[in-house]
C-alpha cells in the first residue's frame, strides 16, 4: 500500500464521492472547487458559478445557438471552475407525458436510464434517454424523454473545449419533480387536518421559456400539457393560451401551484386574470433551478 493510500484513508478522502458519481449532490461531489451551472434553452444559454464555499455567484446569459455559444464563451467558462466541471440543465428536445400503469418493480426508476424497455415495454423509443416519477397515490406517472443526439452534442462541444459535464438534466422537469414533493407533503398536512375533501391542484411549471401544467384531482394525476420553447418574456400570450382550457371552472376550493423562472414574469397576473377566484400559491423561490442544479 502507497503512503497516499493511507493518507486518504485517514483523512477520508477515500470516500468521497467521484466527481462523475450523478447520484451525489453537486455541491458535496466538488468540496472546495468551483465549478459551473448552465441552463440552455433554443435560442440562449445562461449560467452561474459557484464558489469553492458553495455561493451560487451572478446570473449571465447570452443568446445564439448552442454550438457557438459554446466555441465563444469556453475560455470564460473554463476559468470559473477548477477542472472545468459544469452541471447542465436543458430546456429543449423533450417531451414530458403522463403515463399509466408503468412497472413499479423496485430501482425502475434507476433502471429506466439503462434499460428502458425493460420498464417501458412497446412505449419505448431507440435514440431517446428516459426519467421516471410515480404518483404513490395513483397508477399514474410522469416520464420525460430527452433526444439521445441532443445529450451527445452537448457531450461532444464541452468535451472539445476543454470542459467537463458532470451531470446532464431537465431543468424544467426537475423544477415539475420538486414542486410535485412539495405539493404531496402538503396534501398529507391537510389530509391530517380533516377539513374536507380538497378541490383542484394545478401544478404550473415554467422554466426558459417552456412549460408543464398538470392538474391533480385530490391526489391523482389526471391531465398534463407540455410545450417546448413556448414563450418569450417579450411574447406571454402563447402561455396563456395554453393555460386558459384547463384553467376553466374550477372550484371554489381549488388552488394553483406555480413554479416559474425569470423567463415567466408577469405569471402571476396573467393567472389571476384566469381564474380570478382561485388561490395561486408560488413556490417559485424554493424550486428556484440553480438551486436546484447545485443541492440536487
Amino acid at each position: 500500500m502507497k503512503l497516499s493510500d493511507i493518507t486518504n484513508v485517514i483523512s477520508f478522502a477515500a470516500f468521497r464521492p467521484d466527481p462523475d458519481d450523478s447520484s451525489c449532490v453537486w455541491s458535496k461531489r466538488f468540496p472546495n472547487k468551483k465549478t459551473l451551472l448552465l441552463n440552455f434553452s433554443k435560442d440562449s444559454v445562461s449560467w452561474r458559478s459557484v464558489t469553492k464555499e458553495g455561493a451560487l455567484g451572478d446570473e449571465n446569459s447570452i443568446a445564439g445557438p448552442l454550438k457557438e455559444v459554446v466555441q465563444d464563451m469556453s475560455e470564460e467558462w473554463m476559468g470559473l471552475t477548477d477542472g472545468g466541471w459544469c452541471a447542465v440543465s436543458i430546456n429543449h428536445r423533450f417531451v414530458i407525458s403522463l403515463e399509466t400503469n408503468l412497472t413499479r418493480k423496485n430501482g425502475a426508476s434507476e433502471l429506466i436510464r439503462t434499460n428502458p424497455k425493460s420498464v417501458l415495454g412497446s412505449k419505448s423509443e431507440r435514440g431517446k434517454r428516459y426519467a421516471l416519477k410515480h404518483n404513490d397515490e395513483s397508477n399514474s406517472s410522469i416520464l420525460l424523454a430527452v433526444d439521445e443526439d441532443y445529450i451527445k452534442e452537448i457531450e461532444t462541444l464541452f468535451k472539445g473545449s476543454g470542459l467537463k459535464v458532470g451531470r446532464i438534466c431537465c431543468g424544467i422537469y426537475g423544477m415539475l419533480a420538486e414542486s410535485l414533493d412539495q405539493i404531496s407533503e402538503a396534501q398529507k398536512d391537510y389530509d391530517e387536518s380533516d377539513q374536507g375533501p380538497l378541490g383542484d391542484v394545478i401544478s404550473i411549471t415554467c422554466c426558459e421559456g417552456s412549460v408543464c401544467i398538470l392538474k391533480s384531482d385530490q391526489e391523482k394525476w389526471i391531465e398534463l400539457r407540455s410545450r417546448n420553447s413556448l414563450y418569450t418574456r417579450e411574447d406571454m400570450e402563447p402561455l396563456r393560451k395554453i393555460m386558459a382550457p384547463i384553467l376553466e371552472d374550477l372550484g371554489s376550493n381549488a388552488q394553483i401551484v406555480l413554479s416559474a423562472d425569470r423567463t415567466a414574469e408577469g405569471i402571476n397576473q396573467m393567472l389571476s386574470d384566469l381564474a380570478p377566484n382561485v388561490r395561486i400559491n408560488d413556490i417559485s423561490d424554493s424550486c428556484d433551478l440553480w438551486n436546484l442544479l447545485k443541492n440536487k
